[in-house]
């Protein structure tokens, strides 16, 4: 009898356990898109009371966080409000910590237990962080995002040939396509265009707010790489490989977003995550595979044992020497030939590299090295024995997004010491720098017609072409500008506007941060900083290159200037203290001039330059 009264006890404390819901645990759960990179949801957990949320924030150390005193999260078409936040103040100003980091609880109202997914809202307004479809199934695949087209979901197969370069250039469209996007995501997107000859070009491209699709055509000087980022410069999305003259559509997975943000924590796993896919390119089936990530010991590259006290010759020993045991290396894996050879590529450029910037006097130790290893200067034959290590034509050194490495180190050497390809590359690198500033003459073009491969003359005739166009449209209120001396050139810029606010704004094309302060301040010239009270100056210099500068200047309202590099030393280092952009100097009515770095506050901006207008 007694063991009949204990059953049923245990029997009954089972039953009464199995009708108790228990809590739902979902940790960094999948994010289908997102519009910032300050916050990752570590865990969300769902109970009968609350919808618990740990957060994690981060910044620069010592930088500032702000979020709204009213988030609330959405789920099946309904608001659910915020009940209380832990361990952070909403609605003021966060620093970060040294690390960079802080956690915080936020607990919401309960989300239906049915719930797959929700959206955490932070405002209504458009500056306010959102993060869209939260997934609390753990069931969906995040390589396989609605919208990608079917063909280009499973693995595509490889062989062992490498693709070829294109030596080539022509009129390149890409097709944006963000797969995810949700509206109030994003408004625009920058396209980082990189090839042999261009390290960097910026191209910003509108994103339609209902579809989430781009265009953007650009001129391309054989393959090239492009790079979807977001447009404040603060995260990458990866890119693929593109050849002149292609219209290529390029999806977008801004599920990615979300792993590179969980991969700044060891505690995180990684979640296999593809950024882009293209289609319609030449280079499908290398930008489409999922590429292995060979994980490179300390032991075979440590930027430590490069250090100042060797000279050329042992610097360029151990280049060697790390390079051929890197490559051993690679080769003993257990993966496809064309994750080796790429793994192979990046490093041997990485080498060209430290011989370019002449690595020994790169950081703290600079300070240390002695006056004739400084003077102990890498030569064409450093290089020669560098070059030995590799084929030449391998396809993998200029199929690579450090490909520009090999050229700008091929510059460097005596052109009548190198190989055929290396010295056109080597010659056309140098063009195409001249041609951009429309520097390179007729006489040196038609020079390079005398070179075996017609393709080095025709991208830089192109380039010549499309700088003196770009000159031609490019804003410029004071002419010859390059002729007023430093000393007065800012006096000059500014002395028509006595009597109204000028804010000048010290900026480059190259600039995620400057680009960034600029489009949120767009809005406020025809809001409350509308009026001809003020004045918008914007101040360049010559590493804005040309063709992008007169690209991007016509959606900036305001007069801008592109000063050489005489004229910028003297404003940044000698009239102002001016360490990093973009920076700010701000002129009253009466011409008294300050420089603002507290400027780089979004919101204490607008609000002195209303009161200057208003004063």
């Amino acid at each position: 009898m007694r063991q009949t009264k204990l059953f049923i006890a245990v029997a009954a404390i089972l039953l009464l356990a199995s009708c108790t819901k228990g809590n739902k645990v979902v940790e960094f759960p999948l994010v289908g898109a997102i519009n910032t990179t300050k916050l990752v949801f570590e865990k969300v957990e769902l109970t009968d009371t609350a919808t618990v949320l740990s957060v994690r924030a981060f910044h620069y150390p010592n930088y500032s966080i702000r979020i709204s005193t009213s988030p609330y999260l959405v789920a099946q078409n309904k608001e659910y409000k915020l009940l209380e936040c832990k361990d952070f103040e909403l609605g003021k100003k966060v620093f970060m910590p040294e690390d960079g980091d802080s956690c915080f609880t936020l607990l919401f109202e309960p989300l239906p237990e049915d719930c797959e997914k929700f959206d955490f809202i932070e405002g209504k307004s458009a500056g306010h962080w959102k993060i869209y479809d939260i997934d609390l199934t753990g069931k969906r695949d995040a390589n396989n995002p609605a919208g990608l087209p079917a063909n280009l979901i499973k693995q595509p197969a490889t062989d062992a040939q490498a693709p070829e370069y294109a030596y080539d250039l022509g009129e390149t469209t890409i097709n944006l396509h963000l797969l995810g996007y949700r509206k109030g995501c994003m408004t625009d997107v920058d396209l980082f265009v990189h090839s042999v000859f261009e390290d960097q070009r910026c191209i910003n491209v509108k994103i339609d707010s209902i579809s989430g699709t781009g265009t953007a055509k650009f001129m391309l000087y054989g393959s090239g790489m492009v790079w979807v980022c977001t447009s404040d410069g603060n995260h990458t999305y990866g890119g693929g490989f593109v050849a002149p003259d292609e219209t290529v559509d390029l999806y977008v997975n801004l599920a990615y977003n979300n792993q590179h943000l969980q991969n700044n924590y060891e505690e995180s796993k990684d979640l296999g995550i593809k950024g882009y896919f293209t289609d319609g390119s030449v280079y499908d089936v290398l930008n489409n595979r999922n590429e292995v990530v060979i994980d490179m010991p300390d032991s075979l590259f440590n930027r430590e044992i490069f250090c100042c006290e060797m000279s050329a010759d042992e610097l360029t020993d151990r280049c060697v020497k790390s390079y051929n045991a890197i490559c051993e290396y690679a080769d003993a894996q257990s993966c496809h030939q064309w994750d080796k050879e790429i793994f192979k590529a990046r490093y041997f450029l990485e080498f060209l590299y430290f011989l370019t910037v002449d690595i020994r006097h790169k950081g703290k130790r600079e300070k240390d090295a002695t006056a004739d290893n400084k003077n102990y200067a890498i030569m064409t034959r450093h290089y020669e024995r560098l070059f030995e290590c590799v084929d030449i034509e391998n396809p993998w050194l200029l199929l690579n997004e450090r490909s520009i490495k090999m050229a700008v180190a091929a510059s460097r050497m005596q052109a009548d010491s190198a190989g055929g390809m290396l010295a056109c590359l080597g010659g056309a690198y140098r063009a195409m720098d001249r041609a951009s500033k429309n520097e390179l003459t007729d006489v040196e073009l038609q020079s390079m017609r005398g070179w075996q491969n017609p393709f080095y003359a025709d991208i830089c005739e192109e380039c010549l072409r499309r700088t003196r166009e770009a000159i031609l449209n490019s804003s410029n209120d004071l002419e010859h500008i390059e002729d007023i001396a430093p000393q007065v050139l800012f006096q000059t810029i500014i002395a028509p506007h006595k009597g109204k606010v000028v804010l000048v704004d010290f900026w480059n094309t190259w600039c995620g941060p400057c680009r960034g302060a600029i489009k949120l301040l767009e809005p406020h010239k025809s809001g409350r900083l509308a009026g001809d009270d003020i004045v918008w100056v914007y101040i360049a210099n010559e590493t804005s290159p040309i063709q992008t500068y007169s690209d991007m200047i016509p959606n900036i309202k305001g007069i801008h200037y592109r000063v050489n590099s005489e004229q910028w030393s003297y404003l940044t280092q000698k009239m102002f203290d001016i360490d990093g952009i973009p920076s700010y100097v701000v002129v009253d009515k009466d011409g008294k001039y300050s420089q603002r770095d507290d400027f780089i506050n979004h919101v204490m901006m607008v609000e002195t330059l209303e009161k200057m207008i208003n004063k």
